[in-house]
């Protein structure tokens, strides 16, 4: 690993909102700390500060101004929000001499390639496989700015380009494929970090555990409504929806609630939870059930293995790096048959499973995914 103490480093990142890629972020931004380096945090808006301190890292702030300010986008339609970010690239020539490494979670920030930096993918828009446009009116919008980014505005502002000749890293194999198959490119894959000293569990707690549990953005790709259909057939469990609700995300989230009172399910709903309200789900749930489809990696995927749950998972994407186990994974048409066995499987057999599973988990772990941070940034 490269001495990195005593260097003047800068990560280009928002730190406002829930989600994987700011866990990354911030398990950096502690490996840092833990080098005698301070980084600064590069946005349009400054880092929450009580984020940072509840994930006890330390970060300085450098504003760089965005043509459309980051907290107007968050409110909009994805469509939208991916047409808003694209006047949004800015070069980062005027950084030169202030820094001597950059790592970046934001394509669309072109850092000098004289500077040793690391941009950190975890999936599209980098990867057209996974952002193809619904068919008929639905995917309309999408299909009319991929054209209009294709047609006249990518030159200009690359928002979404492969930089050749920069640093690149992504999240799995699943998605280092994908990149392969679009760009002819193999990058190398850092799994992200999974803190797994905040998260553990007695073997002996199963019987005590009585959740099934969705946990992560509350949004509609991640189906959560599966674990509805769920709750309404294993009434002996309680269950929860808990997660990230940005505010472009409530009436969705809103819309999840009226089902569930409509169909006189005994749905917990959580949004926004505190570090405390997640370990303490962590810690009862006996199901996690992860229903999203091709997703890039998906983080609470390991942390929830981490605290003792079984997990339940769509077949497909990186679930398949985490949940090594085919039994726990499934496909639309068995979801309820499948579950349905993992429900009646003996004590024991589940006991096995947990077991296996996280110590697999272990490989995630964050010192190891800051250890290959540092070692990516080229030659310093």
């Amino acid at each position: 690993m490269r001495d990195l103490v005593s260097k003047r480093v800068a990560v280009v990142y928002m730190l406002a909102h829930p989600g994987g890629v700011q866990s990354c972020a911030l398990a950096l931004i502690r490996g840092l700390n833990r080098q005698g380096i301070l980084p600064d945090i590069l946005w349009d808006t400054p880092p929450d500060t009580s984020l940072l301190a509840e994930a006890g890292a330390q970060a300085g702030f450098r504003r760089i101004p965005f043509r459309v300010p980051q907290t107007s986008i968050v409110r909009l339609p994805d469509t939208l929000r991916y047409l808003a970010w694209i006047p949004n690239v800015i070069c980062g020539d005027q950084l030169a001499g202030r820094y001597d490494c950059i790592f970046s979670f934001y394509n669309g920030f072109l850092v000098p390639q004289k500077i040793p930096h690391v941009y950190y993918l975890s999936g599209p828009p980098l990867l057209p496989q996974l952002r193809i446009a619904p068919k008929g009116i639905r995917g309309a919008p999408l299909r009319c700015f991929q054209r209009l980014y294709r047609g006249m505005l990518r030159r200009r502002w690359p928002a979404y380009e492969y930089h050749r000749g920069c640093h690149y890293v992504i999240n799995s194999q699943y998605t280092a494929g994908l990149f392969h198959e679009a760009h002819g490119v193999r990058l190398p894959v850092v799994y992200p970090p999974v803190d797994t000293s905040n998260h553990s569990f007695d073997p002996a707690d199963l019987p005590k555990r009585d959740t099934i549990l969705f946990f992560s953005r509350i949004i509609g790709y991640k189906r959560p409504e599966m674990v509805l259909e769920l709750a309404a057939r294993h009434r002996q469990y309680r269950c929860v929806v808990m997660g990230g609700v940005t505010p472009n995300r409530r009436s969705y989230f809103q819309t999840l609630q009226q089902r569930a009172r409509k169909a006189r399910l005994e749905v917990v709903f959580l949004p926004n939870p505190t570090a405390t309200t997640v370990r303490q789900e962590m810690a009862r749930a006996r199901f996690y059930i992860f229903p999203a489809v091709n997703e890039h990696f998906g983080m609470t995927t390991p942390e929830a293995i981490a605290s003792g749950a079984i997990p339940f998972v769509h077949d497909s994407g990186g679930q398949r790096e985490i949940v090594v186990n085919e039994r726990l994974r499934f496909q639309d048409p068995e979801f309820f048959a499948r579950f349905d066995a993992l429900v009646r499987a003996p004590a024991e057999h589940l006991g096995t499973i947990r077991q296996t599973l996280s110590k697999h988990v272990r490989t995630f772990s964050e010192e190891i995914f800051v250890s290959k941070m540092l070692a990516s940034t080229g030659p310093i």
